[in-house]
């Protein structure tokens, strides 16, 4: 019945302060003051320095920068913000506070402005001015991926360890604890509780230099901090998890008058009143901050869920009791609740109940029935053939069998029943795979694991009584920006994660995915109120968002599940309201709100999710079988592709005599893999073995050698992103040329060592790297320099971005981005342009030396056909490539963050001839803000454009967009690029090491045509904190994909590398004889040969010598012939001629003789 609602003054309580997460400690206990170096209490009322009252410290005061008399409010210092070197106030800390300290504790009571939560800033720094190698922090920024968080910066390599969500509010004080223990790991505390755990991979002690300890003032250009300060502390060691709360308890109570206001200003905002009700009740929590109470739980439960009396029975008051606490200071209003009888009939109730049981449409044999509804009793009436019904849905069938299961279910308070029947399709379960879909707790991007990859679906295959995660533990389902992302781009504000995914089977047999959408980073976007995420997929390798769904509540939507109900032909969708009710509705088409059925409370066992996986990480999720096929696919797909088996070479035939040499033997051995997919690799066959092959003998011998397997460095070169391998044909020589970014420091715009064009050349792919040249077998140039100009009397002075090779209408060119000088006199990237190289040819038409810079055209930019820029909004284009397809020429490049095509004529490379398209834009979590470096392969019928998203560092990861090649498509026309929903290479170990950032590759082919990924890596080796260059070879999978980490062990199984392959000795059918002899004619020596032909057939030899090439036809049986060779030569070394004979009846016979030294003269 309808709700009324009659309103009521609200009482306040106050409730005593209660510690957090330590219900053993007593209240208010004081903070601890072991190992304690300063202790900072912001509350006077005037004045720069504040006391540290640390017992026998000997650090002193701490100084506020910048202070007016109005930043003190009595038991707060205000942080006014602003620019960095702008009027704001800061507070400057005693140097060196923890030097050579291995463990510490850093906590700061303190409240954080609107802006300080969605921007870049430091709350405090242990370090120095400078940014470049060493800093200890700690921030509360909620925006741009991050959420809180405590760093550590040590010899160039930052870690950082946060939180999974925000769980800051805005202006309200927070305690913010930062630890970290001998063993480098670090814990961030917010008000008590534990948020945030992991390796630092240092300590304080690391932060060489302290000569510079703040709070609120970055070493960065980030803004100063804004908000109020209450209290500093800094311990010289890691305080337990309860010491930490003893000190946000003591912090709190400076503040409980007003903490205990806020809580009561959360009451008052609710707007709550008095009421009549037969119905449920949503009871509001906002946002979780509130939690009830009830007089009678039986009749009001402190979900809302509402048992009213039977018709013609008396109506009950309740009292509700909503209560806020902040920190321990609490604020409490009640509301009566009048309960009226249900105006339900018994058929209409159990009608509502039996919603409640649904039998999912597809299972696996053995699957447990769902479990009845409180107070209904279920009975199985009837079972299709080939089915049994227990307690678990069973087939003895050997294939899928559907069928119909129909179930009686029987009101235990009414005795009113109804009966549903359910058409159900029972897999086997010897021909079915558990599959789990999932959500992550984030870590670290140190783990590829922070909140952009954690909240995303991810799933695992049921494997030996537990689970194997797909894709390295990593997402597959993400969501998509909340709106599509505008010509200028994506911006953070409208990029998305998910949580709580669940995976269901849609009526027509595919897939339907449901998750609660959230902001970037896990906080609300404002949907979680009353709407959840829906997506379908018929393969689960590829997603389509449909968007979001309206399930009538404003209540809160949590853990939304989905299960298609076959008796009443309709969805039945639960989820959990934020005060912890189990809710359901029901839809015909989940994609049209209108029609959905009226919500209603109670939980559905069918939707129910898995607890325990032994997932690492692991947050939520559920669990269906697929079939056998479904994931055979998902394991080609996610699965490590390993080889298998090396197929057996075939034997070589040699004639006794005849030569033998490397090129007689198979080139390369097939390599089949556990996905179905084949490969095949060059063989180094072993030269003793070779030789040991007696060709005068006839008989059967074997040749070993090993699989050829080229172990590249890694990196294979430092600090230099961007990279670009290319096999090049310089005049009939086969050359390998490499150019990539200088990213010393990661600074690629203007670097220490100065803005260069890193330019190698070699006659192989490993004398490219970085060992080469510290051996000495290869040096490296600059094509370019700061201050060089380009063709328009310009300098460059910085960037050198992305330098591509490719051959555009027969002349080796580079395509890359220089930047120019900005307002500051110094490089700015804002000012970069796409431009073109072009190596200069000969008179002749040679290629000149690619290694000489004079060889190269001046730099020109890349325009429209017009002449104007690329990117009219903001100038800049960068990481340009080239592709050729169905005789029509394209650029694809980078601008206003998304990937753009356009057509080009080789003729003319400074020019485009059509309007540039995007084809590729971010908008996912893993490719935020940018998507760029694209890169284009033709295979099998397909162009793989692979392309890098997320900002540059250790969360770069490589996205792919497909088209068709070869079939005269328009390659300007967005629709015919389709694009991967998850990335396709990511961060993760490879051959036992991290690599953290894998992107910006290219397509390259080694010495032996196998195809290779080029790419860089966020490293800290060397001490160096840049990008560097890295490359593997890419294997192709089953499905057509390729694989970018596929492990040696993976590519070449350590037992089949070696291979062997039989060699037989045939002795010639035809008799044939032959000798060499020499003569001294006018002081140089002739060469004789003399062949016989011992056989009964006509044969024709063939004489190959050093010094030339005979043949004598028609030599007939006993005939013997002499040919001579003039050499022109006073002497001439030993060696050997061949003589090759056929027969006219068709033997052959091939005989290699050695002959002597001959000197005249």
């Amino acid at each position: 019945m309808k709700q009324t609602f009659r309103r009521r003054a609200a009482t306040a309580m106050a409730v005593g302060a209660m510690i957090l997460g330590t219900g053993a400690t007593a209240a208010f206990a004081d903070a601890p003051s072991d190992g304690l170096l300063a202790q900072y209490a912001f509350g006077q009322t005037t004045g720069a320095e504040v006391s540290n009252t640390a017992p026998g410290s000997p650090f002193g005061a701490a100084i506020v920068r910048n202070v007016q008399d109005a930043d003190w409010t009595g038991d707060a210092l205000t942080l006014r913000g602003g620019a960095k070197d702008g009027p704001g106030n800061w507070v400057e800390l005693p140097d060196d506070l923890l030097k050579g300290e291995t463990s510490a504790t850093v906590v700061a009571e303190v409240k954080a402005s609107e802006a300080m939560l969605g921007g870049f800033h430091f709350l405090w720094n242990i370090g120095n001015e400078s940014s470049a190698t060493e800093y200890f922090f700690a921030s509360l920024n909620c925006g741009s991926g991050r959420s809180p968080l405590v760093g550590l910066k040590a010899a160039g390599a930052e870690r950082l360890v946060q939180s999974g969500s925000c769980g800051v509010t805005a202006d309200r004080w927070v305690n913010v604890a930062s630890v970290v223990d001998a063993d480098g790991t670090g814990r961030l505390y917010l008000d008590g509780a534990l948020v945030a755990e992991g390796a630092l991979g240092a300590t304080p002690a690391d932060i060489v230099d302290q000569s510079l300890n703040t709070i609120g003032r970055a070493p960065w250009p980030d803004p100063l901090f804004q908000g109020a300060l209450s209290s500093f502390r800094v311990y010289d060691r890691a305080l337990t998890a309860a010491e930490v709360a003893d000190v946000s308890a003591a912090d709190a109570l400076v503040h409980a008058d007003e903490l205990r206001a806020e809580a009561q200003g959360i009451l008052d905002g609710l707007g709550l009143s008095d009421l009549e009700t037969s119905d449920d009740i949503d009871l509001p929590t906002a946002g979780g901050q509130v939690t009830w109470t009830s007089s009678d739980p039986a009749i009001v439960a402190p979900d809302g869920a509402v048992t009213p009396p039977l018709q013609g029975e008396s109506a009950v008051e309740v009292t509700l009791t909503a209560t806020v606490e902040i920190r321990g200071a609490s604020a409490s209003t009640s509301i009566a609740v009048t309960v009226l009888p249900s105006d339900e009939t018994p058929a209409q109730r159990i009608e509502r109940l039996a919603q409640r049981f649904v039998i999912p449409s597809v299972v696996a044999s053995g699957t447990a029935l769902p479990a009845a509804p409180e107070g209904v009793d279920i009975a199985v009436t009837a079972v299709s053939e080939g089915l049994t019904v227990d307690e678990a849905i069973s087939t003895d069938a050997d294939e899928p069998v559907d069928g119909e299961i129909s179930v009686t279910a029987t009101d235990a308070a009414t005795g009113a029943s109804a009966t549903r029947t359910y058409a159900v399709r029972v897999l086997p379960a010897d021909a079915s795979t558990p599959l789990l879909a999932y959500d992550r707790l984030p870590t670290t991007a140190a783990e590829a694991n922070n909140a952009d990859i954690a909240l995303s679906m991810h799933l695992a295959l049921g494997q030996d009584g537990g689970w194997a995660p797909l894709n390295e533990n990593y997402g597959v389902f993400f969501a998509k920006t909340a709106q599509t992302p505008g010509p200028n781009g994506t911006t953070e504000a409208i990029l998305r994660s998910l949580r709580s995914p669940h995976l269901f089977y849609l009526e027509d047999g595919s897939f339907g995915i449901v998750a609660t959408r959230a902001a970037r980073g896990g906080g609300s976007d404002g949907t979680q109120s009353g709407r959840m995420l829906f997506a379908r997929s018929t393969d689960l390798l590829s997603y389509e968002e449909v968007g979001l769904v309206d399930l009538g509540v404003t209540s809160g939507v949590n853990d939304p599940a989905v299960v298609w109900d076959s008796a009443t032909r309709r969805y039945v969708v639960s989820w959990t309201s934020d005060g912890g009710a189990a809710m359901h509705t029901t839809f015909a088409d989940l994609a049209d709100a209108s029609t959905r059925g009226p919500v209603e409370r109670g939980a559905v066992s069918a939707t129910a999710g898995e607890s325990e996986t032994g997932v690492e990480d692991y947050a939520s999720g559920n669990a269906i079988a697929v079939t056998d096929d479904v994931a055979r696919a998902l394991q080609v797909r996610f699965g490590r592709i390993a080889n298998t088996t090396v197929a057996p070479l075939d034997g070589v035939d040699v004639a006794a005599g005849a030569p033998l040499d490397a090129s007689a033997l198979p080139p390369r051995a097939e390599l089949a893999y556990n996905d179905g997919s084949t490969a095949t690799r060059a063989i180094d066959w072993d030269p003793a073995s070779l030789a040991a092959v007696d060709t005068s003998t006839p008989g059967t011998y074997e040749v070993t050698g090993t699989i050829a397997q080229q172990a590249y460095p890694t990196p294979f070169a430092d600090e230099r992103a961007d990279p670009s391998v290319f096999r090049y044909e310089w005049n009939g020589q086969t050359k390998f040329l490499m150019i990539a970014t200088e990213d010393l420091h990661m600074n690629p715009i203007d670097p220490a060592n100065g803005p260069h064009m890193p330019f190698r050349i070699a006659d192989t792919i490993e004398d490219l790297s970085d060992e080469a040249i510290r051996s000495g077998r290869n040096t490296e140039v600059d094509l370019l320099r700061d201050g060089d100009l380009d063709a328009y009397g310009k300098a460059m002075t910085g960037c050198f971005w992305a330098p591509e090779f490719h051959v555009i209408d027969g002349t080796l060119s580079i395509l890359f981005m220089p930047c120019y000088d900005g307002a500051n006199g110094r490089p700015d990237m804002w000012t970069g342009r796409s431009s073109i190289l072009q190596l200069k040819k000969d008179a002749q038409g040679n290629d000149l030396d690619p290694a000489v810079p004079a060889n190269w055209t001046k730099a020109e930019h890349v325009v429209r056909a017009d002449g104007t820029a690329l990117n009219a909004a903001q100038g800049i284009s960068l990481d340009m490539t080239y592709v050729e397809d169905s005789g029509q020429s394209y650029y694809v490049w980078q601008m206003l963050g998304s990937v753009f095509i356009a057509t080009m004529d080789p003729s003319d490379p400074t020019r485009i001839t059509s309007d540039p398209v995007r084809i590729v834009v971010p908008e996912y979590a893993w490719d935020n803000v940018i998507a760029e470096g694209p890169n284009v392969l033709a295979h099998d019928g397909t162009l793989f454009l692979i392309y890098s998203g997320s900002t540059v560092g250790d969360t770069y990861t490589t996205g792919l967009a497909t088209a068709t090649a070869g079939e005269g498509i328009d390659l300007t026309d967005p629709a015919a690029w389709t694009k991967l929903n998850y990335p396709i290479q990511k961060s993760g170990p490879f051959n036992g090491a991290w690599q953290l950032g894998t992107g910006h590759g290219m397509w390259s082919t080694d010495e032996d045509g196998n195809l290779l990924y080029v790419f860089h890596a966020r490293t800290d080796n060397l001490g160096l904190t840049g990008r560097d260059t890295f490359v593997r070879r890419v294997h192709w999978a089953a499905d057509g994909m390729p694989v970018f980490d596929q492990e040696a062990d993976e590519e070449v199984a350590p037992a089949n590398r070696a291979v062997s392959v039989e060699v037989t000795v045939v002795e010639s059918a035809l008799a044939l004889g032959a000798e060499v002899g020499a003569r001294c004619v006018a002081g140089r020596v002739v060469q004789t040969v003399t062949v016989e032909n011992e056989d009964e057939t006509v044969l024709t030899a063939t004489v190959t010598s050093p010094y030339g090439v005979k043949t004598k036809k028609d030599l007939g049986p006993g005939a013997r012939a002499s040919v001579s060779f003039t050499t022109r030569q006073t002497a001439i070394p030993a060696g050997f001629v061949e003589v090759a004979a056929e027969g006219a009846d068709g033997t052959s016979a091939v005989r290699e003789i050695a002959y002597e030294a001959t000197t005249c003269g």
